[in-house]
């Protein structure tokens, strides 16, 4: 019997499709025979979930349109808002930056040096010295020897020059001397680069009036340094038994490690701090 059905199977099945087709074809005549309407009523509920199942066809399809179309906009607003953050974080950096130049232009017509302002495009930081590159150069009126500052003190000097750019050894460099002088005081010292962040103050008798805090300005007797610019502050001082001089040193007061903008001075003069 199994092997009958299998064996008429597609024939079965092509004449359940002739019956759906005709029942589907006359279940809409009014006029139609008996055979028809009795047809119509077998195909009108086969129909109808045939109606039923191509609506949900439609509105899964419409859903799938929508989805796509949401997804769209989505990515849309996604790069939006990333072009705004974008925006928004150049706004911010245009701001910080004038603020920076805005202190430093005031700082200039303050001194009434002759100064000019540089950019900086590069460092060095090694066992052996602490460099950075400007952005000027001889062009600029620059040269050997010349004091490079900002707002919050001396960054250092100039020891080599090309066309557009030169070449400073920070404060901080073992081969860094500045002589100074405590504000407060009057007391003279000398500040002398150790390759850390905290400067030597060498040369300070005990009989010296100097206490931890006390600024440290340029003394202007080394012949580089302009009278008056600030180096930093006392962080240390300490009496050592039977020494002739007292063990110090000073925290600079320019942040080199976000120095952007300074000055390089190429005229002599004073400042008053």
């Amino acid at each position: 019997m199994q092997g009958f059905f299998s064996r008429r199977r597609n024939m079965l099945l092509g004449g359940c499709l002739i019956v759906l087709a005709v029942s589907v074809l006359f279940s809409g005549r009014e006029n139609a025979g008996p055979v028809g309407r009795t047809l119509g009523l077998i195909g009108s509920p086969v129909q109808s979930l045939v109606g039923a199942v191509g609506s949900s066809i439609g509105r899964v399809v419409d859903h799938y349109i929508f989805l796509v179309g949401a997804r769209e906009e989505a990515e849309r607003l996604r790069a939006e808002v990333g072009e705004l953050r974008t925006e928004l974080m150049k706004v911010e950096e245009f701001r910080y930056e004038n603020a920076r130049l805005k202190r430093l232009l005031e700082f200039g017509e303050a001194t009434q040096l002759e100064q000019v302002a540089a950019s900086v495009v590069g460092r060095s930081a090694s066992v052996w010295y602490r460099t950075l590159v400007l952005n000027k150069g001889s062009e600029n009126g620059v040269a050997e020897g010349n004091p490079v500052v900002t707002a919050s003190g001396v960054v250092g000097r100039v020891f080599e020059v090309s066309g557009g750019n030169c070449r400073v050894l920070m404060l901080t460099d073992a081969s860094s001397a500045v002589d100074g002088v405590v504000q407060r005081s009057r007391d003279q010292v000398l500040v002398e680069g150790n390759m850390t962040p905290s400067p030597n103050l060498l040369y300070i008798t005990r009989s010296s009036d100097v206490q931890i805090g006390d600024k440290i300005v340029t003394s202007g007797l080394d012949g580089i340094y302009p009278k008056g610019y600030l180096l930093g502050r006392v962080s240390d001082v300490t009496e050592e038994p039977g020494a002739f001089f007292l063990t110090a040193s000073m925290e600079p007061t320019v942040d080199f490690a976000r120095l952007e903008e300074v000055f390089i001075v190429t005229g002599g003069g004073e400042v008053s701090q």
